[in-house]
């Protein structure tokens, strides 16, 4: 996927779901003024300019954590 430079804060958000969506790391690599996110970092080319990795979300069910608990 290619994508201009001015639209990459919009799509960080939206390739994050796909991470977290599908529990894959998703490398984002810079070539010129465009931006390209492919799931197999040896498939990127340019410079990589971030990874994002998919982030735990709370099961159904799983107790829930009182931060203000925590010293």
């Amino acid at each position: 996927m290619t994508n201009p430079a001015a639209l990459l804060p919009d799509l960080l958000v939206s390739w994050q779901k796909v991470a977290d969506r599908y529990k894959i790391p998703i490398y984002v690599f810079q070539t010129g003024d465009t931006y390209h996110a492919v799931s197999n970092e040896t498939q990127g080319v340019g410079h990589l300019v971030d990874t994002l990795a998919p982030r735990l979300a709370p099961t159904p069910g799983s107790p829930k954590v009182d931060k203000r608990a925590i010293h």
